[in-house]
């Protein structure tokens, strides 16, 4: 294969997958970014110390998921969602809200407290 040949598969190959993120639907949306956002759970509710890498890796998956402002509000609704249930309701808002510097990825979706309203977000 030409390197070429090879530019255009690759180039093909990430317009289907894009193709495929926009046509799934909000719950296939919502799986998504809930397991990438797994990882930064116990952080926000206060059982861990320090962010992981892989919540931060989590964290630009997510900020890549939502290029729309109906996906960005999704993603945040299913986020706060998962971080009530696996915190118990304990969401430590000054960590929820310092996850996008911690993890130097620029995300204005996360929720950052218990009551954020997701159908604000843009």
């Amino acid at each position: 294969m030409t390197t070429s040949t090879a530019a255009v598969v690759v180039a093909l190959v990430v317009v289907v997958a894009g193709a495929g993120l926009a046509a799934a639907g909000t719950s296939d949306l919502c799986g998504l970014a809930e397991t990438a956002f797994s990882d930064c759970t116990a952080y926000v509710a206060g059982g861990e110390s320090i962010v992981s890498r892989r919540c931060c890796r989590g964290l630009g998956d997510i900020r890549d998921l939502a290029a729309t402002a109906a996906q960005r509000r999704a993603v945040c609704a299913c986020i706060l969602e998962e971080m009530l249930a696996a915190g118990a309701g304990r969401v430590k808002s000054g960590r929820a809200a310092g996850l996008p510097a911690a993890c130097n990825v620029r995300v204005g979706f996360i929720p950052t407290s218990p009551n954020f309203n997701c159908l604000r977000v843009r």
